[in-house]
């Protein structure tokens, strides 16, 4: 009798590992099914949403690199002596080699003085690389001289009577500082890009098939300005990046461009 209880017992134990084995296997298969599942339906969404964030970072730095422009900022100082530099005396000054000196074209610039006024620039081709300033005081010594091409080109004074004043002996440039900032102007140009021929936009910008975008501008002052209307039945990816730019004034602000891709 205990020798058949014990082969009995034997069985019973073999069945209920057969069982069990048979159990993990099945649990194993449905938690594989399981993960193939979510795979199969979150995988092309993950794809989706880095391929959209990679185009949107693309179309921003697109935006930046076709609103953004060459910026010269120079220090110049007018020596405060008389016997050197006679033209202290007069309004109108004319830096003698200033465009030679600075190694930019004679055109495009905007000067102010040491209170942040701007003066009137000008050039006149017959007095070579030469800057004419008529300073809103005789007794304003320091400027601030901002080139870009993206300024309006520079006007060749009448009626206006400018001392030269000698490099070296009679003024000094202090520094010449030149990067590159996008340019207020500019933004606005492209925006009116993006209204009136936006396919053409896209193509230009070599926007991949299949993504619209739209962009905005945001001001030192918080003014918010945007083109485009992307739809609310569709995903849109959005960043908004900080920059500095250059107003009509030569004034370096800070403000941010955002951009939105579906």
């Amino acid at each position: 009798m205990n020798g058949k209880r014990g082969l009995m017992s034997t069985i019973f134990l073999m069945k209920n590992r057969r069982g069990s084995h048979v159990g993990m296997i099945i649990s194993f298969v449905v938690f594989i099914t399981f993960i193939v599942f979510l795979y199969t339906v979150i995988s092309p969404a993950v794809t989706t949403a880095a391929d959209k964030r990679t185009v949107l970072n693309y179309i921003e730095e697109r935006i930046e690199k076709n609103t953004s422009a060459e910026f010269t900022e120079i220090s110049v100082m007018i020596t405060d002596n008389p016997e050197i530099s006679p033209g202290i005396y007069y309004k109108c000054v004319r830096f003698e080699q200033f465009f030679s000196l600075v190694g930019t074209p004679p055109c495009c610039t905007i000067a102010k003085n040491e209170t942040g006024g701007i003066q009137g620039t000008y050039y006149d081709s017959k007095w070579f690389s030469e800057l004419e300033m008529n300073r809103a005081n005789e007794t304003n010594l320091f400027f601030k001289i901002y080139y870009s091409p993206e300024f309006d080109l520079l006007g060749k004074p009448t009626g206006l009577d400018c001392k030269e004043v000698k490099w070296e002996t009679a003024y000094e440039i202090s520094s010449i500082d030149t990067d590159e900032y996008i340019f207020e102007e500019n933004v606005y140009e492209l925006m009116d890009y993006y209204n009136n021929n936006y396919e053409k936009l896209k193509t230009e910008l070599s926007i991949p098939a299949g993504n619209e975008f739209e962009f905005g501008f945001i001001q030192s002052n918080e003014t918010r300005m945007q083109v485009g209307n992307a739809s609310k039945s569709v995903n849109v990816y959005a960043t908004e990046t900080p920059v500095q730019y250059i107003d009509n004034s030569a004034n370096v602000l800070s403000g941010f461009i955002s951009v939105k891709v579906w």
